[in-house]
């Protein structure tokens, strides 16, 4: 929790109600010397520092106090796969840019493709989705009218607890799973991110499920959307920049196991070499 505060903390609530840095009250700073400051004793520009900064630049966060948001008791849930050619799941990528970022602060939609095709050379991607307080009725109403492309069925949602959805999405079995400390062993990944201003032309957006369908198994890219709260929020406000003008993140990610690790440097290289391939399409400042 430190980590992912200090440098931001974006999640499935951020669209809400913001970066969890954004909800940081107070602090205990240990400085270099030693000292210990909280919010009242601590430069106004240390408290700008730590909240999204990164952490271990400027001395040691030793504890948080976080505003607590509120949660429904109840929320609508889905995670759908849909495939096709490479146009088709262009043209789904290419509108769900216009459709993540502009959908009501309680609604979150991301969406994932993997690099490689299935044996009739169709592509697979899919959409998560979670929707704060509105029953599953209302939920597929409102993407349907949106995102009609998607073609959401009532019976793709759910709707769960707050903390059935928690293990939902850390793609565990149970509750208990989510207090699991134990380390993954044999897996290995490299991943790196982007973020993007203005919409990708449905052109290059078939270049890129192109592109991206050149990659070893176990590689993809995953589209997460900001908007909502994120752009309510001036980019000098804290040190993470990536707020109003910001539609989306990008993920590129590639894993393996222990038994392709005589494989793992082509990996890497790969997944540069499309992180190089989408410069022109991302942000470049900052």
């Amino acid at each position: 929790m430190g980590g992912h505060t200090a440098g931001g903390g974006f999640g499935l609530l951020s669209r809400k109600f913001g970066l969890a840095a954004d909800n940081v009250l107070d602090a205990v700073f240990i400085a270099p010397n030693g000292s210990s400051f909280t919010r009242d004793t601590m430069d106004d520009d240390v408290f700008w520092a730590i909240r999204g900064g990164g952490g271990g630049s400027w001395g040691v966060v030793y504890a948080w106090k976080l505003r607590l948001v509120p949660v429904p008791d109840n929320v609508t849930v889905f995670s759908v796969a849909r495939s096709g050619p490479a146009e088709l799941i262009a043209g789904l990528m290419h509108r769900w840019q216009y459709v993540g970022p502009s959908l009501p602060d309680e609604f979150y939609l991301s969406t994932l493709i993997p690099a490689r095709s299935s044996s009739d050379g169709n592509i697979s991607m899919s959409f998560t989705g979670q929707v704060l307080g509105r029953p599953k009725q209302l939920a597929m109403s409102v993407l349907n009218q949106s995102f009609p492309e998607l073609g959401l069925a009532e019976s793709e949602l759910s709707e769960v607890s707050w903390l059935e959805s928690a293990v939902k999405f850390a793609g565990v079995s149970s509750v208990a799973s989510l207090t699991n400390r134990q380390p993954r062993v044999g897996e290995y990944a490299k991943r790196k991110s982007d973020y993007v201003q203005a919409p990708i032309s449905m052109q290059d957006t078939i270049r890129i499920v192109q592109y991206l369908s050149t990659g070893p198994a176990g590689s993809s890219i995953q589209l997460d959307p900001y908007g909502g709260a994120m752009a309510r929020i001036g980019s000098t406000d804290t040190p993470f920049p990536h707020r109003a003008g910001y539609l989306y993140s990008i993920q590129y990610a590639v894993t393996w196991n222990a038994s392709d690790m005589d494989r793992s440097d082509g990996h890497v290289e790969w997944l540069r070499s499309f992180y190089a391939f989408m410069a022109s399409y991302v942000s470049k400042n900052p």
